[in-house]
């Protein structure tokens, strides 16, 4: 395994072999350029594909602007600088959040694995 958290949505089932994969993984500048974090045979789609609600899509933008975060954008090779506990914390709870709204979003025939990490 690569080092990365993989959470599976029905752990503990079998595999349908029909089902197909989706990979959640948050990115820098995904949702700002109109692509979803979630990758099949490893490239991003693009937020229409999936059909969402104003809501998740919302949640999906709050969720990459907190991950942005992470980097000073004026000095991206600024080593002092770090995330707020605050949007941390949110990044954290909002991204358990969108794995189980995309899952239902998506529906029963994809097994959503989540890549990304808490922050």
């Amino acid at each position: 395994m690569d080092g990365r958290a993989r959470y599976r949505s029905g752990q503990g089932r079998r595999r349908d072999l029909s089902m197909k994969r989706v990979s959640l993984r948050v990115d820098y500048g995904l949702v700002g350029h109109g692509l979803a974090p979630l990758f099949i045979d490893g490239l991003p789609t693009e937020l229409g594909f999936w059909g969402f609600s104003a809501d998740l899509l919302r949640r999906l933008a709050r969720l990459s602007e907190l991950y942005d975060r992470q980097v000073n954008w004026d000095d991206p090779r600024d080593r002092t600088w770090r995330i707020s506990d605050r949007d941390r914390t949110e990044f954290n709870a909002l991204l358990s959040f969108v794995a189980a709204e995309i899952q239902m979003a998506i529906g029963e025939h994809w097994e959503l694995v989540i890549e990304s990490e808490p922050i």
